[in-house]
């Protein structure tokens, strides 16, 4: 039989009363699209909100955005105290956190002018909160100014859209990749505990805008932690196996319990050689993907010569 039945060709041969086929006819569509209550249909974000540009330029007018000047002489900064909430116990089914991951989600990054004409841009990528009061660690290089940008000032973006100036970068570390903001969001956020706690092995989830495609949520585990150099140096990560792209760096990388145990730092896709003489391509062999950890999140957040296991906070697992 050549061909594929439609799902009327399907339903008119099956003997059903009229009263019933006609019920079924009719929440047919509504069962196609269904997804459960609270799941948000997403768009994938091709260009900047005009909105979010709109408001960024009226607090930019208002004086109330940190320039990127003022990003760089606060970058200098080490540490912060900052009182974190303990890290959660309860093993969560992976619904529940994909629901923490979005309510701690936030983009950060750049509202700037290039040099090659005179419109406001937004350059955005990940982050996600680690206080109620608008702590939230990024990575260091989503937040280092760009030499690129004529102007340009530090903003924060809901997931929903909704803007909030970055008032004060509390500490930076380039080596470890991790970066410290508050954020002005005048409500109480709902953050992600830091967990050390980790080894290979151990079940990872990134919720992050790889490449745009907006609220990408994916499973991996915990491949390694090892070195490896930069600007020569020798630089601490851990590979995981979930899924990000460009767009993704600063997002969380969350355990079965929904801490935070690092965050996207980079993407590495090697391969074998371009063979010259026989006009083939590289090809690409495996895509690691390195994270900067919670240890050097958490040790932005103590003072020096503290040890990241000490000065836990006596608090419950969050609801």
């Amino acid at each position: 039989m050549g061909g594929s039945a439609t799902v009327w060709d399907m339903i008119r041969h099956i003997p059903l009363p009229l009263g019933l086929l006609s019920s079924l006819l009719f929440s047919l569509p509504a069962a196609l699209n269904a997804q459960a209550p609270g799941v948000r249909i997403v768009r994938d974000r091709v260009e900047p909100s005009a909105e979010t540009v709109k408001q960024a330029n009226e607090a930019r007018a208002a004086g109330r955005l940190l320039d990127k000047e003022m990003v760089r002489g606060q970058m200098t900064r080490t540490h912060h105290d900052v009182k974190l909430p303990a890290p959660a116990k309860l093993e969560l089914p992976a619904r529940q956190i994909w629901e923490r991951a979005q309510a701690a989600y936030v983009r950060v990054g750049w509202h700037y002018l290039c040099k090659r004409c005179d419109d406001w841009h937004q350059g955005l990528s990940g982050g996600y909160f680690v206080t109620e009061d608008g702590v939230v660690a990024t990575c260091h290089h989503v937040v280092a100014p760009k030499e690129d940008h004529r102007e340009a000032y530090l903003i924060a973006v809901s997931a929903l859209g909704e803007f909030w100036p970055v008032k004060e970068v509390l500490a930076a570390n380039a080596v470890a990749d991790a970066a410290l903001l508050r954020v002005d969001t005048g409500r109480k956020m709902k953050p992600l505990p830091l967990n050390i706690e980790v080894h290979p092995g151990d079940s990872a989830w990134c919720f992050s805008d790889p490449l745009g495609r907006s609220s990408y949520f994916s499973q991996g585990i915990v491949n390694r932690f090892f070195e490896l150099r930069r600007n020569g140096e020798w630089v601490r990560r851990m590979d995981v196996s979930t899924d990000w792209a460009p767009g993704s760096s600063g997002s969380a990388v969350l355990d079965r319990s929904g801490n935070a145990i690092g965050h996207v730092s980079e993407i590495s896709a090697v391969g074998n050689a371009r063979n010259k003489s026989a006009n083939q391509p590289a090809k690409t062999l495996i895509t690691f993907h390195h994270a900067a950890r919670a240890a050097d999140v958490l040790a932005l957040a103590r003072p020096p010569g503290t040890s990241a296991t000490t000065c836990q906070p006596v608090e419950t697992d969050p609801p």
